[in-house]
């Protein structure tokens, strides 16, 4: 079935932009407050805990949202143009976190490490996966287009399911001292080797192409209880593998963070069609979400260098990273509030630069 490329602007997709550039600015507080080098041993750290896991869905709801969107492009000059604007947003912004970071940090980076930063993605590794998704997004597109019917669809979405996110879940059982445990873990690996776990930004991708097509609705209560059950099953796992010490990257997280987990990712499909289809009435909530999402790739930017100055000053009144449990509820709102801010002031710059030219390049993901 072709779809149009550009679907009537809905409400309800910008609130899941609006949620996954939240969620980016919310899981790498993590990284800021000390939560990663603490023990995990009480009511505070667990409920971290769960926090952490349900803000990583960030990476992969973006992911859905680049399938859903991108799902018509074809192989031509329009489609690869659309890289420019995120390349210069990409490029001017890394740049002010450079001065930022030299500021604060003292000389983090001169010259050489500079470009070597911004080359090799490692200010921000995203942007360098998404131009690599781009690069291949019209011949995934011809082979999701080339699928006959929804029976091939989702044969083609649960063999990447169990290829790309079962593994992860699966190890635990396999290596349980429980041995009926151990025996289905062992089991069931053969439906789920490692070999493929990197391939997970590819169901990402088809799923949000499946959703596009399809439009699935389900029970809003039902997936709420999803949500939920998949965190703290998430966040039971990793508080009980920690036994006491800090949080253990190699439990359910081996593959990036753990974007790849079959919870992660029943969470972060749930968490899309939660939203995705909400019909937003009120025009103030729906000027708020649309410049939010409008600049979604520039907050998760600007995000890294509040970051740098928030917690410069943070860092220098609280000590221990309980008081940052609760600081959540104020650094994090400053930083995504100042991020937007930003990003917009500089998506007026750049409409103004770009609109000096013939034709502006277009970005619609």
């Amino acid at each position: 079935m072709k779809m149009s490329d550009k679907p009537t602007r809905l409400a309800g997709l910008d609130l899941v932009r609006f949620t996954a550039a939240l969620f980016v600015v919310s899981v790498h507080y993590f990284f800021n407050c000390g939560y990663y080098s603490a023990p995990l041993v009480d009511k505070v750290t667990f409920m971290m805990t769960a926090a952490r896991w349900l803000f990583l869905c960030c990476v992969p709801l973006y992911m859905m949202l680049t399938g859903y969107f991108k799902c018509n492009k074809e192989l031509n000059r329009t489609h690869y143009m659309s890289f420019i604007p995120v390349f210069v947003a990409y490029v001017v912004i890394s740049v002010i976190k450079i001065f930022v970071g030299n500021y604060y940090y003292g000389k983090v980076y001169g010259i050489k490490e500079a470009l070597q930063s911004l080359g090799n993605y490692t200010i921000a590794w995203y942007v360098g996966f998404y131009f690599s998704l781009m690069a291949i997004a019209p011949f995934l597109n011809r082979l999701w287009h080339a699928l006959k019917s929804g029976k091939e669809q989702h044969l083609l979405l649960i063999s990447l399911t169990c290829i790309t996110t079962l593994y992860p879940l699966v190890s635990l059982f396999a290596s349980s001292n429980i041995t009926p445990v151990a025996w289905i873990g062992s089991v069931v690996e053969i439906l789920a080797p490692n070999y493929w776990q990197m391939m997970y930004p590819l169901l990402y991708y088809f799923l949000g192409c499946y959703i596009r097509e399809h439009s699935p609705k389900f029970n809003k209560l039902l997936l709420i209880a999803v949500i939920l059950a998949m965190v703290f099953i998430n966040a039971g796992i990793s508080y009980t593998y920690a036994a006491g010490s800090n949080f253990n990257w190699n439990i359910l997280g081996m593959v990036d963070c753990g974007y790849n987990c079959i919870t992660v990712a029943i969470c972060s499909v749930s968490i899309f069609l939660l939203f995705y289809d909400i019909n937003i009435k009120g025009n103030g909530c729906k000027f708020i979400l649309q410049k939010v999402s409008s600049v979604s790739l520039e907050i998760y930017l600007f995000s890294a260098i509040f970051d740098i100055i928030i917690f410069d000053y943070a860092k220098r009144h609280y000590f221990e990273m309980r008081d940052f449990a609760w600081l959540f509820f104020i650094l994090v709102p400053i930083n995504f509030i100042g991020s937007v801010i930003c990003s917009n002031i500089y998506k007026i710059i750049y409409d103004l630069i770009s609109g000096l030219f013939k034709k502006k390049p277009g970005r619609t993901s």
